[in-house]
């Protein structure tokens, strides 16, 4: 099973969608899908900075540094959406976070896939989930990439729990779909009072009898970073789950 995943992924994605980078280094966010695309010759590097603003307590006025944000870096709404989808991010900026910004203004998210356009036709509609591209892909019977978006899978070890969190690898069916208030059981620990609610994951698409499975998230960033689900923009969660998955559609998660 796991040489027939690794052979897909071969089949799936375009090898040249990040360039390498040493591990060894340690940059701030060199772990992110924006610094490791800001490597690539199609992008230019933003490093988001501070600005100083004053606020007034009484006769006090007290200056503070705060990042910089989406909307004044990039005020029209369809060119941020496109570079928060492209960095795998949607979170408030921090300083020194590296944003890749397309140097061709003209492109759309579809010409940013790192998917192939065409595979093979499988037969039947194909939910793809690929950790080494932080991106999801949704494959028609024929073969044609329909769309594809930002995933986020589980990390390597959740804090609060100290186990494996990643993204289990396997070929599944979708067993289950939520709605836009659909929310986690379990995470954070202990929720489910007043005072530490459940974490919200609209647009639920159960895939795993466990309850493994596709949301969206406003918690996208950049990197593996949930419990063992796999985060979407709420946007493309609700796609998938009202235009394109059903009972039954095949789910593939790949390897890390």
């Amino acid at each position: 099973m796991l040489k027939t995943l690794l052979a897909l992924f071969c089949v799936l994605s375009n090898s040249s969608a990040y360039a390498n980078t040493n591990k060894n280094q340690k940059i701030p966010y060199s772990d992110t899908a924006g610094y490791k695309l800001c490597q690539e010759k199609a992008f230019d590097c933003l490093i988001v900075k501070e600005k100083t603003i004053e606020q007034k307590y009484g006769k006090k006025v007290i200056r503070k540094a705060i990042p910089e944000t989406w909307e004044e870096l990039f005020p029209n709404e369809n060119h941020r959406i496109l570079i928060m989808k492209v960095n795998r991010l949607n979170i408030p900026l921090k300083k020194g976070m590296p944003i890749a910004v397309p140097k061709d203004k003209n492109k759309t998210l579809t010409d940013f896939s790192p998917f192939l356009s065409w595979i093979k036709p499988p037969g039947e509609k194909i939910l793809i989930f690929n950790p080494k591209l932080l991106a999801w892909a949704a494959y028609l019977q024929n073969g044609k990439l329909l769309r594809w978006g930002p995933a986020l899978g589980g990390m390597d070890r959740c804090p609060d729990t100290w186990r494996k969190c990643r993204t289990l690898i396997g070929v599944w069916r979708i067993i289950k779909k939520g709605d836009a208030d659909s929310h986690s059981h379990i995470y954070p620990i202990g929720c489910g009072r007043k005072d530490n609610p459940c974490a919200p994951m609209p647009w639920f698409i159960q895939f795993e009898k466990h309850g493994y499975g596709f949301h969206g998230s406003h918690k996208m960033v950049g990197k593996h970073a949930s419990h063992g689900c796999v985060r979407t923009f709420t946007d493309d969660a609700k796609w998938l789950n009202q235009n394109f998955v059903e009972i039954g559609t095949k789910t593939i998660t790949l390897p890390y």
